[in-house]
């Protein structure tokens, strides 16, 4: 009978990891949208737009640990261009550069070049895994880095982040103070409280598969996801944040925007939610409302 025990007990803690490894597989490694579908899906949105008609130049980075990111500079040349100005766009999970496109018409319009790029394991990049910003946030640094270096240190920089791509933006704030604006569109602020939330919504699991996950994320990769806190990075930031959430998001819920702005205390700050917007949706549900919040923003910043 102990032995039988025994067997039960060993079987029961082999499906524990084996489940908690493949949740940490499953959020470090997923599918990916390519760029040709990133395209039509854009296209089906309507968010192409102009962009066919647009300067544009490829403009690809080596990060700080040689992973080569792929970009696309769009170099304005409308009459309110000031071509000292500059807007780097982050994307969401599983998107790719062409996911930023429904916000670029909003910076376009207000004079600035506009720099979108595929995040690490996304897009055109070498496939290998993501970390949900533990590196992200420093990749974005190399893309800064490479702006600067180009068109001088003297340049104005703003960041717009979506999902994933707000969490990087608002990680980076705590690493420099050269951004003039950051636009913190449905980001988390604790890595570890969205996963729990989201293995219990879609999986139907307990939050400690989180932790387990989370101790497998340490073995392989380095770091345990409760290394990424972007409302952490906050406290001493002094950059001006737009948090935007959409009111009825269910894959990231508002709390995170709510969090992130109660920690982001040494900054001008405002936070906006829109009404009825599912998650990355509040640009689409109201496009005008939109582009006014975020044109009134940078007005007052008079940058």
């Amino acid at each position: 009978m102990l032995k039988v025990l025994l067997i039960i007990l060993l079987i029961l803690i082999v499906a524990i990891l084996g489940i908690s490894y493949f949740c940490m597989y499953y959020v470090l490694t997923p599918k990916v949208r390519s760029l040709e579908d990133g395209e039509k899906l854009e296209k089906e949105y309507d968010n192409w737009k102009d962009y066919d008609t647009y300067d544009k130049e490829e403009f690809d980075v080596t990060s700080f640990d040689g992973y080569l990111l792929h970009g696309t500079l769009i170099k304005n040349h409308s009459a309110a261009a000031d071509s000292n100005k500059f807007c780097i766009i982050t994307h969401g999970y599983t998107s790719n550069r062409y996911g930023s496109l429904r916000y670029v018409p909003t910076f376009y319009d207000l004079g600035y070049n506009i720099y979108i790029y595929d995040d690490r394991h996304h897009g055109a990049n070498k496939r290998c895994f993501t970390t949900m910003g533990f590196l992200e946030k420093k990749d974005l640094i190399e893309v800064k880095n490479a702006l600067q270096h180009r068109f001088g240190n003297d340049i104005i920089i703003g960041i717009h982040g979506e999902s994933l791509g707000c969490a990087i933006s608002l990680s980076a704030l705590g690493l420099t103070s050269d951004f003039k604006f950051c636009v913190a569109d449905c980001g988390y602020a604790d890595l570890e409280l969205l996963l729990g939330d989201l293995i219990g919504k879609q999986m139907h699991l307990p939050r400690f598969f989180t932790s387990l996950a989370s101790l497998w994320c340490k073995l392989i990769h380095g770091f345990y996801f409760s290394d990424v806190k972007p409302c952490m990075m906050l406290k001493e930031n002094t950059t001006p944040i737009l948090f935007v959430h959409g009111a009825a998001d269910t894959f990231i819920d508002k709390k995170h925007s709510e969090i992130n702005y109660k920690h982001a205390q040494n900054c001008y700050k405002e936070i906006h939610f829109f009404p009825g917007a599912d998650h990355a949706w509040s640009c689409m549900s109201d496009k005008a409302g939109y582009d006014k919040m975020v044109k009134d923003f940078i007005t007052k910043l008079n940058i």
